[in-house]
């Protein structure tokens, strides 16, 4: 299926969608109220201008791109939330109709089957779908990475100028995606092709980078007196964001932001093992990123099992909203279900296939040269979102892949007839069942942590 189409297809649906998904202007609070806020700052002394942009947690950008639909609901009397949905449907179409079809194909050097991809619609669907209401940051960055990383594993100066735009659009709308830097170097790299092809891949690529980098660099610097071209996530004479973020997820291990009347603001689940050992730190805080090695390094096995929690209450996704109205909604055990299945199933997929590649003596039938950088360039920030205060958006880029390589490789069918054997058989779905059990009590363990909103950082 041609991507226009893929893309008109995706934008009919959430723009069907969006409307009768339940929200209600009202609602939209929390980080999504603040974006929308924030893209005020650019004409906050008359005028407009990049550099009146004085919020030191946020990249100039994100708020940026909210403008078109400030100017919709200005001249059309609509809310912020059908501005926010317009902006939705768009970021939904760009990713699932043409950023994840494209990486698909650049990687395994094949197109998405047009049954496979609806597939992959359908899943995405199950489980994002509501996070499309609401000026977040996280779907933009994430499709603004994964076209980076398109045009960059294409030949060429001018793809390179392409990808640095991308790539340095998204670190500044999610600054934890400076994380993926080694996987960019190593995917230029690998589409050289010589010393002087690379040296002018990595100009071109700086230039990209530069030209949208450079005005925060401005606002830093007129703004905080700090020259860098980096978000500063960082509130003066205050701790930076990440360091506050690794403190907390020592403390709880799972955070979701709540409209659910009963209990406003905020879900959120503690650590209780991880609240007895920072008990024993001052004030409860690390002072600095090194004081943080050293607390972890008293106790690895510890924290190897706390952060093992984080992964899987990453994945766990309970609600497909960032913001849920009810605390046990339709379906909602079906949702939960499937989504432990489909973990397994990417689990499998991916042991089976690393087995293979392990197995075949040719280089050039391998995928993992061309997977390699990509999945580097992906999985870094998800690790290091891992130590923080978790929410299932953290970990986005992670579980859309699962998805895509479900969506992509796995064949049921073929699968169970491979088993030939009826043992075979009734011990792949003895280990089916076990692991669905498994996922379930390891969730209902943390769901039994649940702790009032007044215990939230910052309370």
């Amino acid at each position: 299926m041609p991507a226009p189409w893929r893309m008109l297809l995706v934008l009919a649906l959430y723009a069907a969608y969006l409307p009768l998904s339940g929200y209600a202007p009202h609602q939209f609070r929390f980080d999504a109220a603040q974006y929308w806020e924030l893209s005020l700052k650019f004409t906050q002394h008359g005028g407009f201008s990049l550099l009146a942009f004085d919020e030191p947690l946020r990249g100039y950008l994100g708020p940026l791109l909210i403008l078109p639909a400030r100017l919709l609901c200005h001249f059309t009397g609509l809310s912020m939330l059908a501005g926010a949905r317009v902006l939705g449907a768009g970021w939904a179409s760009l990713l699932f109709g043409l950023a994840l079809p494209q990486l698909w194909a650049q990687v395994t050097g094949r197109a998405l089957p047009a049954g496979r991809w609806l597939l992959l619609l359908a899943l995405t669907f199950i489980f994002w779908r509501d996070y499309f209401n609401f000026t977040l940051s996280d779907m933009p960055a994430f499709t603004l990475l994964l076209l980076g990383l398109v045009a960059l594993g294409r030949p060429g100066w001018q793809w390179a100028v392409v990808a640095g735009l991308l790539l340095a659009a998204a670190i500044n709308i999610r600054p934890i995606y400076l994380a993926s830097v080694p996987g960019w170097l190593w995917l230029l790299g690998q589409r050289a092709g010589g010393v002087a092809p690379l040296a002018a891949r990595l100009a071109a690529l700086a230039a990209g980078l530069t030209l949208v980098l450079l005005p925060q660099a401005l606002i830093n610097q007129r703004n905080f007196q700090q020259p860098t071209p980096l978000v500063l996530a960082q509130p003066p004479g205050s701790q930076p964001l990440y360091l506050k973020q690794l403190a907390w997820g020592t403390r709880f291990q799972r955070y979701e932001s709540s409209l659910i009347p009963e209990i406003p603001r905020s879900l959120l689940y503690a650590d209780s093992a991880g609240q007895r050992a920072l008990a024993t730190v001052p004030g409860q805080r690390f002072t600095g990123y090194g004081h943080f090695v050293r607390f972890v390094a008293r106790q690895p096995l510890a924290t190897a099992g706390r952060y093992l929690r984080h992964l899987f209450n990453g994945l766990d996704i309970w609600f497909p909203t960032p913001y849920p109205t009810r605390f046990h909604p339709p379906a909602q055990v079906a949702l939960r279900l499937l989504n432990y299945a489909l973990l397994g199933v990417a689990v499998a997929l991916a042991a089976v296939g690393g087995w293979r590649i392990r197995q075949q003596k040719s280089a050039m039938a391998r995928p993992w040269p061309q997977a390699a950088p990509v999945l580097l360039a992906l999985l870094l920030p998800c690790l290091l979102a891992l130590p923080t205060l978790i929410e299932c958006r953290f970990l986005l880029p992670l579980h859309v892949l699962l998805l895509l390589i479900v969506a992509g490789c796995w064949q049921p069918l073929a699968a169970w007839q491979q088993l030939q054997t009826p043992l075979r058989r009734v011990v792949v779905l003895g280990l089916a069942l076990g692991w669905l059990w498994g996922c379930w009590q390891v969730s209902a363990a943390t769901a039994g942590q649940l702790r009032p909103p007044s215990e939230a950082p910052g309370a």
